[in-house]
């Protein structure tokens, strides 16, 4: 660590009653050299500093070092609690538009934060306008909602011993995180405290530094964000449907079902979507378009019935779940005849065979 090189007091903003600075922080000259333009980790600091500016730390001089001596470039900077944000684009923004002269890409950039500093660095992290962030580092703090990227690489280090004000929101998110099909690395460590990095001397805690250091590094290759590219229709379609955001599953799928017309999937997610917006009819024909291309067809031919049932279809309906209780789709007949999606069928002769115990 000792060979990183390291510029400090450097200016990006100069203030009204202050200047803000930041330290460079780079690999040595030989390697840096031979690497070219480097991808570039920004420590976000969201709460300011008091006596002592934040990029003095000792903690995020070690990690500055530590970035550096792993084939990156790090950057630590000052900022103003009341405008920490505006402050971190204000950073990113000098860096881009001297990234030639500082020999950073000016599109490859991550955003690591910890603490209190996690909700403005987040903030900023998962603004969708943000392009040249392409990934992020979330440890022990809560993280700002209002915006978010589930396109964005995201890795959040939970430490287990630390406050419910904190684990509580960080699991939630964690857990919102992958209902939308985000991409996200979770560390969860039970037996470590806050500021684990700092505190807790353990190859635990070492080991997540390591898969923090592993994760930057992947993340800010070329290859890897090409692979995180790919089906961007399929992703764009699961995470809408993850949200509940059924237009957009809508506008989505229907996409990914004109360039792939052998695969069921992006039917049945059509169906779930009509279905939720009560256009039963084009629910049921989505359904039966997924079964008809062999995506479960049991599953999907009985949501076709409860569809076409809903929208008055009653021999359609009866079509369709004879056929998926033909497949074996499931031996509680009395579960189906209960099913208040097919309510309007219950007097049905056909029906009542159809659901008869066996």
């Amino acid at each position: 660590m000792e060979q990183a090189t390291v510029d400090t007091g450097l200016v990006f903003l100069r203030a009204r009653d202050r200047s803000l600075r930041f330290d460079l922080y780079k690999p040595p000259p030989a390697v840096a050299k031979a690497a070219g333009p480097l991808p570039v980790v920004v420590f976000a600091n969201g709460v300011g500093g008091n006596e002592t500016a934040l990029r003095d730390w000792a903690i995020y001089r070690s990690w500055g070092r530590l970035v550096a001596v792993t084939g990156m470039a790090a950057v630590t900077h000052d900022s103003r609690p009341a405008t920490a944000v505006a402050d971190i684009d204000s950073l990113v923004r000098h860096l881009r538009a001297n990234a030639g002269k500082l020999g950073i890409d000016p599109e490859n950039i991550a955003i690591w934060a910890c603490s209190a500093n996690v909700r403005p660095g987040s903030a900023y992290a998962l603004d969708p306008a943000h392009s040249w962030v392409k990934c992020a580092v979330f440890y022990y703090g809560i993280v700002d909602t209002t915006v978010t990227r589930s396109d964005l690489p995201m890795l959040v280090a939970r430490a287990g011993l630390d406050g419910g004000w904190i684990n509580f929101p960080l699991t939630a998110f964690i857990q919102r995180s992958v209902e939308r099909n985000a991409t996200i690395t979770v560390l969860n460590l039970p037996n470590a405290h806050h500021a684990f990095d700092l505190v807790d001397d353990d190859d635990a805690s070492r080991d997540a530094v390591r898969a923090t250091l592993a994760f930057l590094q992947r993340n800010l290759t070329a290859g890897l964000q090409r692979a995180r590219s790919l089906r961007p229709d399929e992703t764009r379609a699961m995470r809408a449907h993850g949200a509940h955001d059924w237009p957009g599953v809508i506008e989505a799928a229907s996409v990914w079902a004109a360039h792939d017309a052998t695969r069921g999937q992006p039917h049945q997610l059509l169906g779930d979507a009509f279905y939720q917006m009560r256009q039963y009819g084009e629910a049921a024909r989505h359904y039966e378009e997924a079964a008809s291309l062999e995506w479960f067809p049991a599953l999907t031919l009985y949501n076709a019935a409860c569809s076409a049932a809903l929208g008055g279809q009653t021999t359609r309906a009866l079509d369709d779940l004879e056929k998926s209780l033909a497949t074996g789709f499931t031996s509680n007949r009395k579960q189906v005849r209960n099913d208040p999606d097919l309510a309007s069928l219950r007097n049905d002769p056909r029906f009542l065979k159809l659901t008869e115990n066996r």
